[in-house]
């Protein structure tokens, strides 16, 4: 029962979530918890932005103060990132 205990927590600590904000003069890494990070009704990996904001000590005001371009939600396998998700809020109205 042990052993098993700690292959799961190696696998669960290989893999990590986050979220990079790409703005028109910095990149800001957020940081998301494993318990936010869920399979949506597409049968995708998903995590709400709003939440990980808030989790991160910003708002959607920060969002927009920091000019984002682009929003890419990444996961991470023992140092490989993939992205998920991305998305452009660069978009003229």
């Amino acid at each position: 029962m042990t052993q098993r205990n700690n292959l799961e927590n190696k696998v669960n600590n290989a893999i990590t979530y986050g979220y990079i904000v790409e703005c028109a003069d910095k990149q800001v890494h957020l940081l998301v918890e494993s318990r936010d990070v869920f399979y949506n009704a597409d049968d995708e990996i998903d995590c709400p932005l709003d939440v990980v904001l808030r989790k991160n000590n910003y708002t959607l005001q920060d969002l927009m103060n920091w000019d984002a371009r682009e929003i890419r939600f990444i996961q991470t396998i023992d140092g490989k990132e993939t992205i998920l998700n991305s998305f452009s809020l660069d978009v003229n109205l």
